[in-house]
């Protein structure tokens, strides 16, 4: 369970009469991991230092769009009765009636008005602010405040008008940082992302779980597969989130959290052991926490403890990893979620598909944009740890309802593959990427499925 002290090493387990490649593999996701445990500090210091850092490095891409026709002004610098275009660099909120609100959730327990229960909360009279380090404004104009959360850095250009808004003319995302260039490679190494597991005793092993774990042993050749999709090429498994299965009691609409009872946790840990016990006496297997799991609730998510799994912890091919998680294999920098980001979005916009909520994350160069505010998150205050400062070569979300998979190209020719990987229990579906062409299919193994492609 504990990271080996030497990050880079190779993957090479073997397994019946097969060898697996052997791919150099570092881990990238210390930044995810807590060095203090201090909540006593206040969630504006991460907006602030989310800001300065993405106006940093929004400087190029800003003379890159517009030169140096427009000055970049603070708020404080607005003169209603000038209205020269400028530039101004800010943080959106998004004003929402509809947003859960603690005081109406109080109002609720005290048999006052009560709120109806809802999944999404966009509407028609929502409204877009910015803020600088100083001061805020109501933007108008050209944005579409339905395709933006609060929490995303932007620049706008426009002017102050004469009832004290700001007039947008155009406007400017980041769009994640710089990307490490593709070396070629002579062998198709291969990652199968899974999530939502939804174990919930010690022996609920589904038959498409048992069909999984033999055809990552190699014991289903030609299952599911060209030459290049082979098992033995299979070099590492990344279980995005939820292996445990919940029981949701809601109490109230803002920041809850599911539970278990505390026998169905027990018994849903243990099954969750088994199945990672058997895949590292073969595999590689990265186990990241999700809204369900036995792990902090808030983001970043730290790895479940070790001692939770004693079948599994001995291996060295098995590790409890961070949500977020990033790493890099065969040089290719690999970055994703447990999917409580591409989630959150949905709720608090009109962007429904979880595709495209991944791209707009790239766009906006911020992993979990709505955090602090609708999604919890530790209260950095030195440095905002979700900024996407380095543009990944894959990018996934895991417990989608669907698999969706695209390559989303940046303004700066950046080459992202994107993955929304659907829960395994219910669509017994894994995604599979092939490194070298960064190609993904699905694969799937409900019996019917499997029964079909036998024939």
């Amino acid at each position: 369970m504990l990271f080996p002290e030497d990050k880079y090493f190779t993957e090479s387990q073997p397994n019946g009469d097969f060898k697996r490649l052997e791919i150099p593999y570092v881990y990238r996701a210390e930044k995810f991991h807590f060095k203090y445990n201090d909540f006593s500090k206040q969630f504006a210091y991460i907006y602030a230092s989310r800001l300065q850092e993405i106006a940093r490095l929004m400087k190029d891409r800003i003379k890159a769009k517009w030169g140096d026709k427009y000055p970049v002004k603070q708020l404080a610098d607005l003169k209603e009765e000038s209205q020269e275009q400028c530039i101004i660099i800010g943080t959106l909120f998004k004003h929402q009636e509809l947003k859960p609100s603690i005081l109406r959730e109080i109002s609720e327990e005290n048999q006052l008005v009560p709120q109806p229960p809802r999944s999404h909360y966009t509407d028609d009279s929502d409204i877009l602010i910015l803020e600088d380090a100083l001061q805020r404004i109501r933007l108008v104009g050209k944005m579409n405040v339905h395709t933006i959360v609060t929490g995303v850095v932007c620049a706008v250009l426009g002017y102050e008008d004469s009832d004290g808004r700001f007039q947008v003319d155009d406007y400017l995302f980041y769009e994640c940082g710089p990307q490490k260039s593709l070396q070629p490679l002579e062998c198709s190494p291969l990652v199968v992302l899974i999530s939502g597991l939804n174990q919930n005793s010690p022996n609920d092993y589904s038959l498409p779980m048992e069909l999984l774990q033999q055809w990552i042993f190699g014991n289903l050749e030609g299952f599911g597969q060209t030459c290049d999709w082979e098992a033995a090429s299979i070099v590492r498994v990344i279980i995005a989130g939820n292996s445990i299965k919940a029981t949701v009691k809601p109490k109230s609409n803002l920041h809850n959290r599911p539970s278990t009872d505390s026998d169905d946790l027990v018994n849903a840990v243990k099954a969750v052991d088994s199945f990672v016990y058997n895949l590292s006496q073969s595999v590689n297997v990265d186990l990241m926490p999700g809204e369900f799991d036995p792990a902090n609730h808030m983001l970043p998510q730290q790895p479940m403890h070790h001692c939770m799994f004693p079948k599994s912890a001995p291996f060295r091919t098995f590790r409890g990893v961070p949500n977020p998680y990033a790493c890099e294999i065969a040089d290719r920098l690999i970055l994703g979620t447990s999917g409580q980001n591409v989630l959150d979005i949905s709720r608090y916009s009109k962007i429904e598909d979880p595709l495209e909520a991944l791209k707009m994350t790239l766009v906006w160069s911020h992993l979990a944009p709505t955090a602090p505010d609708t999604l919890p998150c530790y209260p950095y205050y030195q440095q905002d740890p979700f900024i996407i400062d380095e543009c990944p070569h894959v990018y996934f979300a895991g417990n989608t309802n669907v698999f969706r998979t695209e390559v989303w190209h940046g303004s700066g020719g950046q080459s992202t593959r994107i993955i929304c990987v659907p829960s395994f229990a219910e669509s017994c579906t894994v995604a599979v990427v092939n490194l070298r062409t960064l190609e993904c299919e699905p694969i799937c193994f409900k019996v019917d499925e499997f029964d079909h492609a036998e024939e």
